[in-house]
């Protein structure tokens, strides 16, 4: 629950201070890399008054004695940041953010290459930081769906879903054919299934999204893969955050945040609680977030980082309704689902490590391993199950750089390895309860893969990628107890060697311009919530999805990087897609449809209309992006009551053709800042035979607040979701038996809050 009083706020503090010491004294001022925390040589700070500059050395410091005063701090490529310096300090470190309008200056891991943007061949999107605080705090998944060719869906609180070019046909709940990474450590369990409701909108400052398939460095996805990264450390002292925020439907959300850093050693420890009675009935939920992180460097070639999630959540399932009761009262729940009290009950905690060391500028490595323990209580509409799981995995990369013909080479190797252990009871749900037992599995699953590859820069602008990966995964399901037949046995599914090569190729057209083309073959096996269900059944005929993906691009900026462009086109045919049919009971069912065509154009473009930080309004920003996905079953025959139904020509379940999407963002000297967001997506097929669609939707979305500046940080923001009071469905249900496709969204709402930061 989430709890205001003075006592959790006490044994916060109390925590806090156990894990660090007290800071000792430093001198001389730093200017870093906020993303990397990288110093920046010739970076410079100027005195407001006197026009005094000072400016960073070799080491990116700077040693001189500074007057007190206001103090504008540049470097190019970097947002211009102006900061207070009193006479007593001894050792400040100033942080720049990269120029999000400049592409050559963010850096991305991408294939394990840390490239800027420019460098990379294939479809790369970034979520910042200010993206993601510019929504209200309850999700992600405004947010993330600023970003061409990815949807994330929100079928009721909590209860999130994952789309990249397509992939939400076989993910009726969670997030699967996707592959997530948390701070290096793999977030994605090893079944294939994320839990992305785990993570707090303050556990995330940035997410770098792969399009397309990945496995010749991530292994299984066809989907994509989801970099996601935690808050930046402080570099010295001592930083506090308090946030509290309010919304309709009983929203209410408390946010923590403590961080300390001094020599060689950087920490934070966060809380975020959130709690709401939702939009429907039977919707309540209540999440409780720590996260606790930390960073030592403990010699100047190796650092090592720890990271800790515990994640207690608790949220209520209304079902899906038929687009009668949609139109008739888009707020009710399925009658069986109130009665059955349908909720899920998750509780997981996440520990990791991770360890860099370069041996010196041309070798290195980056290791990390994880541990995971997690239960959870799902009373289901047909059944009442309980499950236990523990996980265990790692993934080391090594990283060596060369010259060869005068050229840039570098090699890159490593592997991956997960092991899960499920144990699960499934039970009658009498009005959520558990009751008799139906059947016990425990499940083993291990899975890794070995990965390799070469990249070679010429100083004729040309770079090129080729890099592929070796996968391997084997589930072993003991049925200790089967009630009905009073019987045990065990089935061992172990997929056969997966091959994952990929090609990538970019030409430097010029300082600010690129072409890239690349060719990359994929796959993904089933999850073990995919064969094994929720029916009690063992599905030991699915077979793993594979595709060759061909894509190509151009990026760059213009006018003086005032405007940013990223366009991409790609083509993919797909064999054994995955597709999902929710039976009777409400179980859902799974079987492979043949082939698939899957072509799209997705598109950005962002133009900095006022960056001057001196005048009343110091920036205004557009950003649009497009999304044209071409998706279809182009060899697809169903099997239905003996009967044969050729589907082949359809349009792909649950993909929208066309969603647009633009912000506007503005900010001001005294502080005040609008944000405006308009989202279409189109109609959306929501059964494998396209007899039925959902409507089209317009979201728009307004924020305003006030934020000041100085040692205390004052944030007030009061916004509007869904301004046009459209009806519509964020999540629906595909293949639902007896045309339950709808999980109604949110009419017109509001939010309200405010964070000190000092």
């Amino acid at each position: 629950m989430v709890d205001f009083s003075t006592n959790k706020c006490i044994l916060f503090i109390i925590f806090w201070l156990l894990l660090n010491l007290t800071a000792k004294a430093q001198t001389t001022l730093i200017i870093a890399d906020e993303q990397n925390q990288t110093p920046l040589v010739g970076a410079t700070i100027r005195n407001l008054s006197s026009d005094q500059i000072f400016t960073t050395d070799s080491s990116g410091h700077i040693t001189k004695e500074i007057p007190k005063g206001k103090y504008e701090v540049r470097f190019l490529g970097y947002q211009p940041e102006t900061i207070s310096l009193s006479e007593n300090f001894v050792r400040k470190t100033i942080f720049l953010e990269p120029d999000y309008q400049v592409l050559k200056t963010i850096e991305i891991k991408g294939f394990e290459n840390n490239r800027d943007f420019l460098s990379v061949a294939g479809g790369y999107n970034l979520v910042n930081e200010h993206t993601i605080n510019q929504y209200s705090q309850e999700s992600l998944v405004r947010a993330v769906n600023t970003t061409p060719g990815v949807r994330m869906e929100e079928r009721s609180p909590m209860s999130y879903r994952m789309s990249i070019r397509g992939s939400l046909l076989r993910a009726p709940f969670g997030v699967r054919n996707v592959k997530v990474y948390w701070n290096e450590i793999p977030f994605t369990d090893p079944t294939g299934n994320t839990f992305l409701y785990f993570l707090d909108n303050k556990n995330v400052n940035r997410m770098e999204i792969i399009k397309g398939p990945s496995g010749s460095i991530y292994g299984a996805g066809m989907g994509g893969v989801i970099n996601l990264k935690s808050d930046k450390f402080l570099s010295d002292g001592f930083d506090g955050q308090v946030g509290v925020s309010f919304g309709s439907f009983g929203f209410k959300k408390l946010d923590l945040g403590v961080e300390y850093a001094e020599d060689n050693f950087q920490g934070n420890l966060r809380y975020a609680g959130q709690k709401g009675d939702g939009y429907r009935e039977q919707t309540k939920f209540d999440r409780n977030v720590f996260q606790y992180r930390n960073v030592f460097q403990y010699s100047e070639k190796g650092k090592i980082s720890a990271h800790m999630l515990y994640s207690d959540l608790y949220y209520q399932l209304p079902g899906g309704l038929t687009k009668e009761q949609f139109d008739e009262n888009p707020r009710q729940a399925r009658q069986i689902a109130i009665d059955q009290n349908s909720y899920i009950d998750h509780e997981n905690i996440l520990v990791g490590l991770s360890n860099q060391y370069n041996w010196n500028s041309n070798f290195g490595n980056i290791t990390s391993i994880y541990y995971s323990n997690g239960t959870k209580e799902n009373p289901f509409i047909t059944n009442y199950e309980l499950e236990r799981s523990t996980g265990v995995g790692g993934r080391s990369v090594f990283f060596h750089n060369n010259m060869l013909w005068s050229n840039q080479l570098s090699i890159t190797a490593g592997l991956e390895y997960q092991y899960g252990k499920f144990h699960a009871n499934n039970h009658d749900n009498n009005g959520g309860f558990a009751g008799n037992l139906r059947f016990e599995d425990e499940s083993i699953i291990n899975q890794g893969f070995i990965f390799g590859q070469a990249e070679y820069s010429t100083r004729t602008d040309w770079i090129v990628t080729i890099g592929a990966s070796v996968n391997y995964l084997k589930y072993n399901i003991d049925r200790l107890r089967e009630v009905v037949t009073d019987s045990s046995y065990s089935i061992v599914r172990e997929f056969d060697p997966v091959f994952s090569p990929r090609i990538g190729l970019v030409r430097k057209i010029n300082s600010h311009t690129s072409a890239h083309a690349s060719i990359s073959k994929g796959f993904s096996p089933p999850t073990q919530d995919e064969i094994r269900t929720s029916d009690g059944s063992i599905n030991t005929d699915l077979e793993a999805e594979k595709g060759v993906n061909y894509e190509i691009g151009i990026r760059g900026n213009l006018l003086n990087n005032k405007i940013l462009y990223d366009l991409t086109a790609f083509y993919m045919q797909q064999n054994e897609t995955i597709v999902s049919q929710i039976a009777e009971g409400g179980n859902s069912l799974f079987n492979n449809a043949g082939k698939t065509s899957q072509k799209g154009i997705e598109a950005l473009i962002a133009w900095q209309i006022i960056k001057q930080p001196d005048k009343f309004i110091n920036s205004m920003r557009v950003q649009t992006s497009y999304t044209f996905h071409d998706f279809q079953f182009s060899d697809y025959v169903k099997s239905d009551g003996g009967e044969n139904t050729d589907y082949s020509g359809n349009d792909l379940t649950g993909t929208a053709p066309h969603i647009f999407v633009t912000t506007f963002q503005m900010e001001t000297n005294p502080g005040v800042y609008l944000f405006f967001s308009y989202n279409f997506t189109d109609e959306i097929p929501l059964n494998d035979a396209n007899t039925v669609y959902s409507d089209n939707y317009n979201l728009v979305d307004l924020k305003l607040g006030w934020r000041s500046k100085g040692k205390l940080t004052i944030d007030v923001f009061a916004g509007i979701d869904n301004l046009l009071d459209e009806k519509y469905s964020l999540g629906n249900d595909l293949n639902a038996f007896g045309d339950r496709y709808f999980e109604p969204s949110p009419e017109r709402n509001y939010f309200a809050g405010i964070n000190f930061s000092f």
